[in-house]
């Protein structure tokens, strides 16, 4: 099994435009995603990440508020999962419930690159 980085894009906080009842729908379903892929054995670590923060670039060390880009799409949340193949884990993105409230979030798949001598 390989690990892959599933990293949640979206235009800002993506659950503030839910109202409360949709935002606790949303939750249910995202912890029965979850719960499935730990029974499975395919999810290490997922946490949704906090809209403040900087972006460092450059030589000297550049700061620039905000995890945003030019277009405002942040970087809402990780999943850190374990698939036999690519295949395998964009069907993992593809099954999240991200994709079912029309927040027009993406998920981008990459694999982690094991490096001999790095954590362990």
């Amino acid at each position: 099994m390989k690990e892959f980085m599933l990293l949640i894009r979206t235009q800002g906080d993506h659950l503030a435009e839910l109202s409360p009842e949709q935002q606790q729908q949303h939750l249910k379903k995202v912890m029965t995603y979850m719960g499935g892929l730990m029974q499975s054995g395919k999810l290490n670590s997922a946490q949704p990440l906090d809209m403040e923060g900087v972006i460092i670039s450059g030589a000297a060390g550049k700061l620039k508020d905000g995890p945003f880009n030019e277009t405002k799409e942040v970087i809402a949340g990780y999943f850190l999962v374990q698939a036999n193949s690519l295949e395998e884990a964009i069907q993992i993105a593809k099954e999240n419930p991200v994709f079912e409230d029309g927040t027009g979030a993406r998920i981008e798949v990459r694999p982690i690159k094991v490096m001999e001598g790095i954590n362990g």
